[in-house]
């Protein structure tokens, strides 16, 4: 069985308020690794795919993906929990989930 040798997280987001437009995992088998700089562009590509849906905030157009922010995190902690980069130290921090 073949194990991960490295697993790899891009978050594209906004860098006017944080908010998480995308997140990409790359896991990395055997010495099959890509660059960061590959796989920033990967998660660009991907979150371009999201656009168009203007009743989603999160859609990104694809000509506004060049003005958000990626940053590499080590983990997402919890998928029941919600998140934004803090713009200054680049980290996740925890937000309080919208009631609808």
């Amino acid at each position: 069985m073949l194990k991960a040798s490295n697993v790899q997280m891009c978050v594209i987001y906004d860098p006017e308020n944080g908010q998480i437009i995308h997140v990409h995992k790359e896991i990395a088998i055997g010495r099959l690794q890509r660059t960061e700089a590959e796989i920033e562009t990967r998660a660009r590509m991907f979150a371009s795919r999201q656009g168009g849906d203007t009743e989603n905030p999160k859609a990104v157009i694809a000509r506004d993906i060049d003005s958000l922010k990626a940053v590499f995190v080590k983990d997402i902690r919890s998928k029941n929990r919600h998140y934004k980069v803090d713009t200054e130290t680049l980290k996740l921090v925890e937000v309080k989930a919208s009631k609808h």
